[in-house]
């Protein structure tokens, strides 16, 4: 009897552990309603093209996307490991950012904040996204110019495995507003760039003098807040993903993929994540239905060849000067 019972123990243990070792990551992707032209902001196709990588990688995870509003039913979230916003605004959830913060806090849950998704309002970004995921963009001293990036991945993060330093061209948002030491002591940058006036193609709405400070200076890209398991769930932000071709760019998406998975409390593989291909075919599936459509192309090199905008001008109050040069100073 003994011996049966050892036995029984044992085939309950390695069945146990069978079913542990392929338990999969849940990975729930909120993708944003339509905006902008057709081929920017593609919130619906980037994130299909995320779970689709992550759903093929062979690594235990399921990954699914929810897209155009808030989840009617939010049992959609029972179980997951990591949830990433793709949307504008950080999503414009209102009163549910607290079911969120519940998610996160209590229950684990990582979570990922990508391109707007990162530019909460100031009331938000203060009371949810630092504790979340470490920094957001704020009006008053971010900014968002479209320009050419050549993107490093810090090499002393998991996030940085099998990525090598890149050039993207995109609306990639810069000096955002951080958290203080006491205010989290596990934020910190992922994957960085250094904004130059002659890589920037586009000065647009949010540009100022924060911004033209930050010329020749290191910025974060993506950044992290590495909570604790005992503090919640781990956070991501990401600037880019303002134009859907770039995911068609290897490393840009493998740097994104990596990041998903690490924020689900993943080992990121040494290799990082087969990110696979993505074609012309797959940037043009599942697009936001919009009067005009655009066929998508994949980036080329021309994009990085772009002759540079005009440096912009500020009066003697640190204002821009918008269609004109800059005034003389009154002596």
């Amino acid at each position: 009897m003994k011996n049966i019972a050892l036995k029984c123990l044992m085939a309950l243990f390695i069945f146990t552990s069978l079913s542990q070792a392929v338990e999969k990551k849940k990975i729930l992707f909120l993708a944003g309603n339509p905006s902008h032209s057709s081929g920017d902001h593609e919130f619906r196709a980037g994130c299909m093209i995320l779970a689709d990588k992550l759903n093929k990688s062979g690594l235990p995870i399921e990954a699914k996307v929810h897209f155009y509003g808030w989840p009617k039913d939010e049992s959609i979230f029972d179980g997951v490991d990591a949830c990433v916003v793709y949307a504008d605004a950080g999503g414009r959830f209102g009163e549910k950012y607290e079911f969120l913060n519940n998610k996160v806090k209590k229950d684990g849950m990582g979570i990922m904040f990508m391109h707007y998704g990162v530019h909460p309002s100031k009331q938000v970004g203060e009371k949810y996204f630092k504790n979340w995921i470490g920094a957001y963009m704020d009006n008053h001293i971010s900014v968002n110019p479209h320009w050419i990036a050549d993107v490093k991945a810090l090499s002393k993060e998991d996030i940085s495995r099998g990525i090598t330093p890149f050039t993207a061209y995109d609306e990639f948002y810069f000096n955002m507003d951080w958290p203080t030491k006491d205010e989290c002591d596990s934020c910190r940058p992922v994957a960085v760039a250094t904004p130059s006036p002659d890589r920037i193609v586009r000065y647009i709405n949010m540009w100022n003098q924060h911004g033209e400070k930050c010329f020749g200076k290191e910025q974060a890209l993506m950044w992290c807040r590495d909570a604790k398991p005992e503090e919640g769930g781990r956070g991501i932000g990401f600037v880019g993903g303002h134009y859907h071709r770039n995911w068609a760019i290897d490393e840009f998406r493998k740097l994104v993929l990596n990041a998903i998975i690490w924020t689900a409390r993943m080992e990121v593989p040494k290799g990082g994540v087969p990110a696979g291909k993505v074609t012309e075919a797959d940037l043009n599936k599942n697009l936001d239905k919009k009067k005009k459509l655009n066929y998508i192309k994949v980036p080329t090199s021309e994009l990085y060849e772009q002759k540079p905008m005009a440096r912009q001008q500020f009066d003697e109050n640190g204002k821009r000067i918008r269609g004109g040069k800059q005034k003389p100073k009154k002596k």
